[in-house]
């Protein structure tokens, strides 16, 4: 049987009763719950699993840049707000938050939770590992995930960028030329609660590209993150200003660069997202890992440095059976933009 529990002190002592990744570290997992208050935080365990979801509202006035042009449709999403089910950890959503010796069977799990909500939403590395026996979930496409292996002879960056075709080494090298009156500064917990305003309204300023409302991100959480270890924060400063950040998370041969943050009107003349990604490769390389994964976001820019998409999909389920005829027009039109994949590197760089 499943236990689901939403205050974190009533699960921490069984929690750990199974050894768990870092992404679900029962510490790491503490900082998201006091610092996102405004979200329901489930714990669901059982003998042999323990997994992290969340309940949110979720606006769908976003959803009109997926549609086709729709009078009817865009006005009404304007006014929809949904309580979803997420059953991950919404601030990433392409790092599994469970573990399981086991299938886990959805309708039981389901069935222990007594939280309202009105759609299910469950990622495709969780569906996989459920027994479904209900037909009404739909597979939809996300963004993709874009990841760079890191080839074992890069010792440096210089070695990355002699790897390019020339047109793209320019381009690298350009951007690093026009980024060099940036400092580039590690910033500690002292140094993340003085610039905190800054950093809130830098990463909000690239979280607003996102066509789904989902929970908002408190950047504050940065603080308990590299003071606990978990994280690096790197802070990008014009004129001794704060005009970017970027942040780190190692995992064994892995490095995880996910939220960033930068001033979008100065970016147009100093391309400081691009010197962003330099850095998450030269760090990358210096740290020896095998692979980056840059996220889901810019993926046509990202493929200029040699990322690559890996295809991502999640299963969605309305529960009103009035309100899934409603909405299905709409869900099931959700599409991801087309972009273009470049191909940066002098020989083809296949996935490990």
């Amino acid at each position: 049987m499943f236990k689901v529990f939403t205050k974190i002190k009533s699960v921490e002592k069984e929690w750990g009763k199974i050894k768990t990744p870092s992404f679900l570290n029962i510490n790491f997992l503490k900082i998201y719950y006091q610092k996102h208050r405004n979200i329901k935080h489930l714990f669901i365990i059982n003998t042999d699993i323990r997994l992290y979801a969340h309940i949110f509202k979720l606006t769908l006035n976003k959803t009109k840049n997926y549609l086709d042009h729709k009078l009817l449709a865009n006005i009404l999403l304007r006014f929809v707000s949904l309580k979803v089910l997420y059953l991950t950890n919404s601030y990433i959503t392409n790092i599994p938050a469970f573990i399981n010796n086991k299938k886990i069977e959805l309708t039981q799990l389901l069935n222990t939770i007594k939280e309202r909500y009105s759609i299910i939403i469950i990622p495709d590395f969780l569906f996989e590992n459920m027994i479904v026996e209900d037909n009404n979930y739909m597979k939809i496409e996300a963004e993709e995930e874009m990841i760079i292996d890191i080839k074992k002879e890069w010792k440096e960056l210089n070695d990355y960028i002699l790897d390019l075709k020339k047109k793209y080494r320019n381009k690298i090298l350009h951007i690093i030329k026009k980024t060099d009156n940036l400092k580039i500064k590690k910033l500690n917990s002292e140094k993340l609660t003085l610039y905190k305003k800054e950093i809130q309204e830098l990463f909000n300023q690239i979280a607003r590209r996102s066509r789904f409302k989902g929970p908002d991100f408190n950047t504050n959480s940065f603080i308990e993150f590299t003071q606990q270890g978990f994280m690096k924060v790197d802070g990008y400063f014009l004129n001794n200003n704060l005009i970017g950040f970027s942040s780190t998370i190692e995992q064994e041969e892995v490095l995880y660069s996910y939220f960033v943050g930068f001033d979008k009107k100065l970016n147009r003349l100093t391309p400081i997202y691009g010197r962003i990604l330099i850095e998450n490769i030269s760090s990358a390389i210096r740290l020896e890992k095998k692979r980056l994964i840059l996220g889901r976001t810019a993926n046509e820019y990202k493929s200029n440095f040699g990322a690559t998409p890996i295809k991502s999909f999640i299963y969605l389920k309305v529960k009103n059976r009035f309100l899934r005829v409603i909405l299905k027009p709409i869900y099931s039109k959700l599409r991801i933009d087309k972009w273009i994949q470049r191909s940066p590197f002098k020989k083809k760089i296949t996935h490990n």
